[in-house]
């Protein structure tokens, strides 16, 4: 019978890595933008009845992009991040974005779609190996 390999997330390649990094970072910059442009984002949601209870529920959108996209650029609690953020991208996907259309020019709804295909991709494969997770809050075993 074939021996089962011990495999965590530090054995991830490190492209992994940079690709988590750069998916905290573009859902941290994403919430300041929400945060800049909250006018603009009060009066999307208010614009369809079927989104403007919404409005009030932005903020929280904009501080959980801002914390968790740095979570996740950093590796901390990585997975407990990606959890929080995908509800919200779920819902930009399948409510938000898809009122525009179903169309190639809809770009935010691609961009939306992308980005929460990489978030179920790290809450499979982990954070990695440059983490904090892997850093600080792996178990490492005592050496005898």
């Amino acid at each position: 019978m074939a021996e089962r390999k011990n495999r965590n997330s530090a054995s991830n390649p490190v492209w992994m890595d940079g690709l988590r990094i750069l998916l905290g970072l573009f859902l941290f910059v994403k919430g300041v933008s929400f945060l800049n442009n909250s006018s603009d984002v009060f009066y999307l949601l208010s614009q369809q009845e079927s989104l403007a209870h919404l409005r009030k529920a932005s903020l929280f959108f904009s501080t959980f992009h801002i914390i968790g996209g740095l979570m996740i650029a950093f590796g901390f609690l990585t997975r407990f991040a990606l959890l929080i953020q995908i509800p919200i991208l779920i819902g930009a996907v399948f409510i938000v974005n898809t009122q525009n259309g179903l169309t190639l020019g809809n770009i935010e709804l691609w961009v939306s779609a992308a980005v929460l295909a990489l978030m179920l991709f790290f809450m499979i494969v982990g954070p990695g190996r440059y983490s904090i997770d892997h850093r600080i809050l792996r178990h490492k075993p005592s050496e005898l």
